[in-house]
This record gives C-alpha cells, structure tokens and sequence, in this order.
C-alpha cells in the first residue's frame, strides 16, 4: 500500500489496525485514534497531513513513520 500525505487516515488504520495503538504509544496525542466512531466516520476525510497538523505532529515525520511500521508488517506477515 503505498500512503502520501493526501491519503485518508481511514484507509490506512483499516488496513494495519495495529497502527493505532503504535500512534498513542509513540505519542499521546494520538488517543482520539481509538474511538471507532470518530476514525470512521472523520477519517474518511481526514488525512494524514490533517491529522499531524491537529496534533502538532510534523507530517513528515509522521509519513515516515507509518511507512515505516507498514513495511515493517509486511515484512513480519511475509515470511
């Protein structure tokens, strides 16, 4: 799966729903992930670089993040 900033959020945690708890855990800013009612409902429209904006995170290092345990899954899932 390949992610920019303009991806929702939706799509990836739908995809890797481990990410969530990774994202509070690296930053607490993060717990409002948690809910399923407001990662479905907003986070088809939200994007990853709206959602480091709102917690104050730099999108990039988000970006970098995420690709980062979404490789490391694939790998762990591969072999």
């Amino acid at each position: 799966m390949s992610i920019n900033k303009y991806t929702p959020i939706h799509r990836v945690l739908t995809t890797y729903p481990q990410l969530i708890h990774r994202l509070v855990k690296r930053d607490s800013r993060y717990v409002s992930l948690i809910n399923p009612v407001s990662t479905c409902t907003l986070g088809h429209c939200t994007t990853i670089e709206s959602i480091a904006f709102t917690v104050g995170d730099d999108m990039e290092t988000l970006l970098t993040y995420l690709k980062g345990e979404m490789e490391r899954e694939d790998i762990q899932f591969k072999y």
